[in-house]
Parts: C-alpha cells; sequence; structure tokens
C-alpha cells in the first residue's frame, strides 16, 4: 500500500520516541514490556493517521470542467469516489514566480512549480475564465 510506504517516515518519528521512552525506562530500573508494546501500538496509529491526513493534502490531479476545478488528493486516488467541484470564480488564484495560491472548498490551496508540469497553462486557466 502507498500509504504504509508513505507512513514509513511517521513510523521512524514515533517509535524513535518510544525507544527514548524505553531507554529511559531502563536507566530507572522500571519494567518496560508494556510501555514499550502499548507505546509502540499508539505510535503505529498516529503514524497512519498522520500519512492519511498528509496524503489528504497532497494534491496530485486538477481539472477544469464547465468553470469548475476540481483537485483530487493522493488519498482520493488511493480510495475513489466522488470529487469535488468548485466554482472557477470563486478561486481568487494570485501568483508568485513559483507558486500558485487559490481558495478550494474553505482551504487556500498552494501549488508549486514543481509540482505541476503545466503550471503556466494552470495559470492561465484560472485566469482566462474567471
Amino acid at each position: 500500500m502507498l500509504s504504509q510506504e508513505y507512513a514509513m517516515r511517521y513510523y521512524a518519528i514515533f517509535s524513535l520516541i518510544v525507544m527514548v521512552g524505553v531507554l529511559v525506562l531502563i536507566s530507572s530500573g522500571k519494567p518496560v514490556l508494556w510501555f514499550a508494546l502499548i507505546g509502540e501500538g499508539i505510535a503505529l496509529v498516529i503514524a497512519n493517521a498522520a500519512a492519511q491526513v498528509s496524503l489528504r493534502k497532497r494534491y496530485a490531479e486538477l481539472f477544469f470542467v464547465n468553470q469548475h476545478i476540481s483537485l483530487i488528493s493522493v488519498q482520493e486516488i488511493l480510495s475513489p469516489g466522488e470529487n469535488f467541484a468548485f466554482p472557477l470564480m470563486y478561486t481568487n488564484p494570485t501568483r508568485s514566480e513559483n507558486e500558485i495560491t487559490i481558495h478550494f472548498n474553505d482551504q487556500i490551496v498552494t501549488l508549486k512549480r514543481e509540482d505541476w508540469e503545466d503550471f503556466d497553462l494552470i495559470w492561465d486557466w484560472l485566469t482566462s475564465n474567471n
């Protein structure tokens, strides 16, 4: 699963926190078995949740259809469902040299040039159809 592969960084971070806790308990002479088991279980749950949230915020596809825009996250690609279309006239696009910022469904989304092959074309669509 892509989401598990993406969560590896979070697994490492939260497991490291548990390991530091285990070392502290060992140095103080306290039992560590239950702390390690419960802590690692909680660390895995939190790491999975963090990865899912991160994948929802990482957009992979963008569509323009009938004066609407649809941004599709990696999470939505992994678990297909209906995609939300937002009216182009409410996106209020702004642009710097390497970023486009738009309003999309009660959030502000930044599209970076290095992530989008058709960066200039996206800007043209956003500004010509408003």
